[in-house]
């Protein structure tokens, strides 16, 4: 066997055995964040186009990314929330958590909070649900979720219907990519 191929075959099995784990840690971190800074959408696609995992690999790794996406946005919609209680004191023991809420509405900026918050009121959960379809702007329903304290029981629910059907779309064009290649002999 060629040494480059040896290199590639290694390199691919390191990146299947821990890829899952760092999705759902990289689907958390997105979750927290609006106005994203890392593509997870684009690294799941590639990751399961190019692994083609069974059926139940694939519903093990979309809804833990599911999960974590959710976790990740009540995390943000919980730091927006002046009444919600610390879980773990994690706002006073990670360094610059206490800030995320500030940073997050300047980079939204007044003018989109605003409608933000008037779809929120007007449509409640199914705009938190309907939001987390749209790349560039899922999770934004957290920041007038938070501020407004809207009950974390709905809020997980709604985020996760959203997330769910969001990493079926993310699924079918990962199936998408995998029968391009097929028809382009890759």
């Amino acid at each position: 066997m060629l040494p480059e191929l040896d290199l590639v075959s290694r390199t691919l099995a390191v990146a299947v055995t821990v890829g899952g784990p760092i999705l759902v840690i990289l689907f958390y971190a997105e979750g927290m964040f609006v106005g994203k800074i890392l593509q997870p959408p684009l690294v799941f696609v590639g990751y399961v186009a190019a692994t083609v995992p069974t059926r139940t690999e694939m519903a093990v790794l979309g809804g833990a990314v599911a999960v974590a996406a959710t976790l990740g946005q009540w995390t943000l919609a919980r730091g927006f929330d002046e009444e919600a209680t610390e879980l773990f004191g994690v706002r006073r023991t990670v360094p610059g958590l206490d800030r995320l809420p500030e940073i997050v509405e300047r980079r939204v900026g007044d003018r989109r909070l605003s409608i933000v918050e008037r779809y929120f009121d007007a449509y409640g959960g199914w705009a938190v649900a309907v939001s987390n379809l749209v790349p560039g702007i899922r999770g934004v329903m957290a920041i007038p979720a938070g501020l407004g304290s809207y009950p974390a029981g709905r809020y997980l629910l709604a985020a996760g219907i959203g997330n769910v059907a969001y990493i079926t779309l993310l699924l079918a064009a990962a199936a998408g990519v995998r029968g391009l290649a097929r028809v382009f002999g890759v």
